[in-house]
């Protein structure tokens, strides 16, 4: 059911068994540089027992009464009967739309069936695999224009949560595009019915158990992150893509111990030290069904990080720390978690009654929107957003402040009044924090849009070069007319 390699991920724990197993640099006896300590893998794999989860659990069913608690547990999934009109754009109500009943049948089959996050083999039909295999799946979705390529210097992913087939998914995708003008990646964790998708929760919350979800969602953020021509790499996750998003980021935090680790040889021998690979080059990583190993991937650097930000919609992650707390006067990756007050899925990770006694130690500013019920995504947390901080087509909020929710760790985070995220809405685009490179410059355009152009970098062609300004994404413009010869006296 769960993709979870044994060599990375033993039930036993044991690193001393695990390192055996690893490369080891070219001269004889010599050890692998850059290999993670014993207190290291601990809190890579995860080390939470299942009494804290049920602990857990218990705290976040507290949301009213015993004697009107069920009904209380479906209005925190589903929201208040007023957000359950299916009238409104980009509603995951929608599903139920009277003239489309084959959606509907086709997810209520989906959630309801048991089914294995496992690539079908290719002589199999779609439809004898399709109720009961169902991968999850990279796929990319054009911004509010249909253009796939706008921001050049950005790459944005959205990883969906439980119980989330390919039309939700893409429902979710959708709106994220409307509301902040990018292309989405979206890393599609399909369902496998309620029972598959809780245990998925469960093993990767408690015990840092890799999913087959997570290996999938690694490789393109981690291209991401490496690609010399990105400057921001944006995360956003709901629900039990916020686990995925914590697995994601344990993992990176081997890359990163890595990546300091050869820093400081470097630094003491001056030359340059590189891994080395046991065997074969590894195969080109694709959304497939093999395991992650971080032998395959080059070590992450400080700059690489820096780039990653993540936005946490009701955050159930159990851990979620920097992995740099000052990297340049900044902590590293920015991390930022919006939950409802009566959702218990975010009163599982984000807004846990009683974080210390249940493991939970989620870092970045929180923001709560009190007396909010509801987790779905585009209903009960985009819609919000938008009413309160979309205004037109303006680039950026609609007012300076976290309204329709409250900063809940404002002692630690005083500079988090405006949720970073929020600068991203229509287009826009936060203002450089320490060490950040500065914004791209803006050059008007004739239908009265801005573009942004890169500022100068070394080598690069200056201002009043025949070299055409770079814009969001498209192809250089080509010109209208050419130049008419000279008339013949």
């Amino acid at each position: 059911m769960l993709a979870i390699p044994t060599r990375i991920l033993p039930s036993s724990n044991d690193w001393a068994a695990v390192s055996e197993e690893l490369p080891r640099a070219p001269g004889p006896g010599q050890r692998l540089r850059g290999v993670p300590s014993q207190r290291d893998w601990e809190e890579v794999t995860g080390d939470r027992a299942f009494r804290q989860l049920a602990g857990g659990l218990l705290d976040a069913l507290e949301i009213a009464p015993p004697a009107i608690a069920p009904p209380a547990w479906l209005l925190s999934f589903f929201g208040l009967p007023g957000s359950w009109l299916p009238s409104k754009r980009f509603s995951e109500f929608g599903l139920i739309y009277p003239w489309r009943p084959l959606r509907a049948a086709t997810y209520l089959a989906e959630i309801l069936t048991p089914s294995l996050p496992v690539t079908a083999p290719a002589w199999l039909p779609d439809a004898v695999t399709w109720p009961f295999l169902h991968p999850s799946r990279i796929r990319q979705r054009p911004d509010h224009n249909g253009n796939g390529t706008s921001h050049p210097r950005e790459a944005w992913f959205f990883v969906n949560g439980i119980l989330t087939n390919d039309a939700i998914a893409q429902l979710n995708a959708a709106y994220l595009a409307y509301m902040f003008h990018r292309p989405i990646t979206l890393v599609q964790n399909s369902t496998g019915g309620l029972v598959e998708d809780l245990a998925e929760c469960a093993l990767d919350k408690a015990f840092g158990a890799t999913g087959e979800a997570a290996t999938k969602a690694f490789p393109p953020i981690y291209d991401a992150l490496k690609d010399p021509d990105k400057e921001r790499v944006v995360v956003v996750a709901h629900s039990q893509g916020t686990i995925i998003a914590g697995v994601v980021l344990r993992f990176m935090r081997l890359l990163y111990a890595r990546g300091k680790e050869q820093a400081r040889a470097r630094a003491q021998t001056g030359r340059e030290a590189r891994l080395a690979r046991a065997g074969a080059e590894p195969e080109d990583v694709a959304p497939d069904d093999m395991p992650l190993d971080p032998t395959d991937f080059d070590a992450l650097t400080d700059g690489e990080v820096a780039k990653l930000e993540l936005y946490c919609f009701a955050n159930c992650a159990t851990q979620m720390p920097y992995l740099n707390e000052s990297f340049e006067g900044r902590p590293i990756p920015w991390i930022e978690s919006f939950g409802n007050q009566f959702d218990i899925v975010a009163r599982l990770g984000a807004l846990a009654p009683h974080p210390v006694e249940r493991g939970v130690m989620i870092q970045g500013p929180r923001y709560e929107r009190k007396g909010a019920w509801g987790h779905l995504l585009n209903e009960h947390y985009l819609r919000g957003i938008e009413r309160a901080q979309k205004d037109g087509r303006k680039r950026g909020p609609k007012r300076e402040s976290t309204d329709p929710y409250v900063l809940i760790n404002e002692v630690k985070h005083p500079d988090a009044e405006v949720p970073r995220l929020f600068r991203y809405i229509n287009g826009g685009s936060p203002p450089p924090g320490p060490g950040e490179p500065e914004p791209a410059a803006q050059q008007p355009l004739r239908n009265g849009q801005r573009t942004p152009t890169r500022t100068t970098r070394p080598g690069a062609p200056k201002a009043g070069a025949s070299a055409q300004p770079v814009g969001d994404g498209g192809p250089p413009a080509r010109a209208t007319s050419r130049a008419r010869p000279k008339r013949r006296a």
